[in-house]
């Protein structure tokens, strides 16, 4: 699939986060069903399960074509349409959001652009509204070519 800033935009918004009732909290949050959709839409599989067996499969190299990248770059690589996501396990249930293209770049972690199923969804915010700050620096990302 070719990359692009516009493609990739248009694969998340079409997604309607907010609004689908397939990435309602109700019942569990839906994070990794929504990362995975996106994802796919964007030809660049991620392991199934919930976030935190993700995040395992991502930190041992188990995700073919997928590499860690820092959030500086997880957000330039999303700016080019290529798919990212961030992602940070936890005790129980870990979180993975989608990193969505925002037009700049930047310079501190709290401006990195995302989408989002969880206990809000967010078709477009900013990831200090997936972790508390404490939790930010736990967060790592992932690029797919």
């Amino acid at each position: 699939m070719a990359r692009s800033a516009s493609t990739y935009a248009s694969v998340i918004d079409g997604f309607k986060v907010e609004t689908n009732k397939k990435y309602s909290p109700v019942g569990g949050t839906k994070c990794n069903i929504f990362a995975q959709d996106v994802m796919a839409a964007m030809s660049a599989s991620l392991p199934g399960g919930l976030a935190n067996q993700m995040a395992d499969a991502l930190l041992n190299k188990k995700a073919p074509g997928w590499s860690s990248v820092t959030f500086q770059d997880a957000q330039k690589r999303a700016n080019l349409g290529y798919p990212t996501i961030g992602i940070k396990k936890a005790d129980g249930h870990g979180h993975v959001v989608v990193v969505r293209p925002k037009g700049s770049s930047i310079t501190i972690l709290k401006e990195v652009q995302i989408a989002q199923a969880g206990t809000k969804n967010y078709n477009s915010n900013t990831i200090n509204y997936s972790w508390v700050a404490a939790d930010l620096p736990g967060v790592k990302f992932y690029t797919h070519d």
